[in-house]
């Protein structure tokens, strides 16, 4: 499927600030089912390309005596193929990180006694096969509603679970803490998807789980394996490992974020 994807970020300070720093994740990842045709990100300040430790195409973007008003704004074109029920292939290439990095626990994806019983009672002899990750994102789906506007992106698993709602972000976060306390690797991903009919924003995230040879895709949030529709722009262990964009600033005083992102398909 090809995926026509434009995504602004627009910014507006109270004063304007002394300076700016930023990572920008905005780059769709070099995967074998995946091609990016065009892409392009336009910005005020100077980038500097490099790729990180999670094999995600960044970028750095620094700003002296940045406006009051500015925009960041990505447009482009990615052939993304199907995926044989999510499994991602030729992945190893990107990163020479370990496996048993994705084990390791963050403030984000902490797991608590809640997301454990789940995950035993929904998986009782284990996650072994690819209808066990769908189970268990069901599952998931079920205790927490998909609400927009109930967290935000310092909200964690345990508390998101605890609450019974969420968005695709926290959907992420409890998979991953469940799949983790069930001995299982699994990462977080970010990027575009067209939402047709689904609860899914066109900037999405869903998770990616370690099955022994292969990693497998799954939305979370629709509770489906990740496949055409879904365009991967970063990995990690968790949301602030992916997220688009992150940064500091020196003064500036109040900040005003509005994001906008629009995905158009078309079959190839």
């Amino acid at each position: 499927m090809r995926l026509i994807i434009k995504h602004i970020t627009h910014y507006r300070y109270e004063q304007a600030p002394k300076h700016m720093i930023q990572l920008l994740r905005l780059t769709p990842r070099l995967e074998a089912h995946q091609r990016t045709v065009e892409w392009r990100i336009t910005t005020p300040g100077k980038q500097t390309a490099f790729s990180d430790a999670f094999g995600n195409i960044s970028h750095s973007h620094v700003m002296n005596t940045p406006p009051t008003s500015l925009d960041i704004t990505v447009q482009g074109i990615v052939d993304v193929m199907p995926l044989q029920q999510g499994t991602i292939t030729d992945d190893d290439k990107q990163t020479s990180l370990p496996v048993l990095a994705y084990m390791v626990p963050t403030p984000l994806t902490g797991c608590s006694d809640a997301i454990k019983t789940i995950a035993a009672k929904t998986l009782p002899k284990g996650l072994h096969t690819g209808d066990d990750v769908l189970q268990l994102a069901t599952a998931i789906c079920n205790h927490v509603s998909y609400v927009t506007g109930s967290t935000d992106v310092t909200s964690t698993a345990e508390q998101s679970f605890a609450q019974g709602s969420g968005v695709c972000q926290d959907h992420a976060h409890i998979m991953i803490a469940a799949c983790r306390s069930l001995g299982i690797s699994a990462r977080y991903v970010s990027g575009y998807v067209d939402p047709g009919n689904s609860h899914a924003a066109a900037s999405h995230a869903w998770v990616d789980v370690w099955l022994n040879t292969h990693w497998i895709s799954v939305d979370v949030t629709n509770a489906i394996f990740a496949s055409d529709s879904h365009c991967r722009l970063a990995i990690g262990r968790d949301y602030l490992d992916a997220c688009p964009v992150r940064g500091v600033r020196e003064g500036g005083l109040t900040e005003q974020l509005d994001v906008s992102v629009t995905v158009q398909t078309l079959q190839q």
